[in-house]
């Protein structure tokens, strides 16, 4: 566990540095390991090579710098630390399957790469070491979110996020990091894509503007959302090892302690109970319940 452990530890260094001068040398000093040493714990518990990694984080940082700001490919370049605007363009396409400014100019889908977690779930610290907060301390406000289109995929009889993808995991073609970073390379108000618990399963999808257009063979359906009001229960922070009480507690308060009613708010129930919102590069997790007009 104290190998993995620090593997880990290298992992959250670079994601601190991907936009600093990173080498195999600063790595291993910072964990103190050798450079070999190094190198075969990183591929043993990633099943990755260190370089490959940070290559893929960086094109990954890189594509949503592109999709959200106006910057040259060359300042984008630079800015990941690639050598040339041409090696990040050859690197971006090899991995992509598009050129930089194709996908800055069509925010076509494609698949990032997300942060490893080799920890969870394995890692827990002892319940008193929790950082729990009040039931009060949850944080519930109105949102009003636009009119826009989901993309999504809907599968039925399972009704949490695990059994969703596991079902997903052993269909042909479909692989759960590879949709999730489809997913999130989408442009829309939310960074990344979002659960939603249905009557008789489970929906997981993206908010995308009204003209975004998906490849088809991709398999997603699409439904348009008109705008509407929504009360947000969120946490007000947690540790990645927390997650699992984070959610429980914002469910249990959003849907069984909450007094709508009393409160003045109906639930629109119609297509969906409840989305639910979680970060795969940051910790966060709310729940965004869809209410009737008044």
């Amino acid at each position: 566990m104290e190998q993995k452990l620090l593997v880990q530890e290298a992992i959250d260094w670079i994601e601190g540095h991907l936009e600093d001068e990173v080498t195999l040398e600063k790595i291993s000093r910072h964990i103190g390991y050798s450079n070999y040493h190094m190198s075969r714990l990183f591929k043993s518990f990633t099943g990755s090579t260190l370089r490959n990694y940070l290559v893929l984080r960086r094109l990954s940082r890189a594509a949503l710098y592109l999709r959200d700001h106006e910057a040259r490919i060359i300042d984008v370049a630079v800015k990941y630390h690639f050598s040339s605007q041409e090696s990040f363009t050859k690197s971006f396409k090899h991995h992509f399957g598009l050129t930089p400014g194709v996908y800055k100019k069509s925010v076509k889908a494609v698949p990032l790469v997300f942060k490893k977690d080799i920890l969870f779930p394995d890692h827990l610290p002892k319940r008193g070491d929790f950082m729990l907060v009040k039931d009060e301390e949850i944080k519930v406000r109105l949102e009003t979110v636009p009119k826009h289109k989901l993309v999504y995929l809907i599968r039925k009889g399972v009704d949490n996020y695990i059994d969703f993808w596991e079902k997903v995991d052993t269909e042909e073609g479909m692989d759960c990091d590879y949709l999730h970073g489809l997913l999130a390379s989408m442009p829309g108000i939310y960074p990344e894509g979002f659960g939603a618990f249905l009557e008789d399963g489970y929906l997981f999808g993206k908010d995308v503007p009204l003209d975004y257009e998906v490849d088809s063979s991709l398999g997603f359906e699409e439904k348009i959302i008109e705008e509407a009001s929504y009360l947000i229960f969120e946490h007000p922070g947690f540790l990645e090892a927390e997650f699992g009480d984070a959610l429980k507690q914002v469910r249990r308060v959003a849907l069984e302690k909450f007094d709508f009613q009393m409160h003045g708010y109906k639930l629109d129930q119609s297509f969906v109970k409840a989305y639910e919102h979680s970060g795969m590069d940051v910790c966060v997790y709310f729940l965004r319940l869809p209410l009737k007009d008044k």
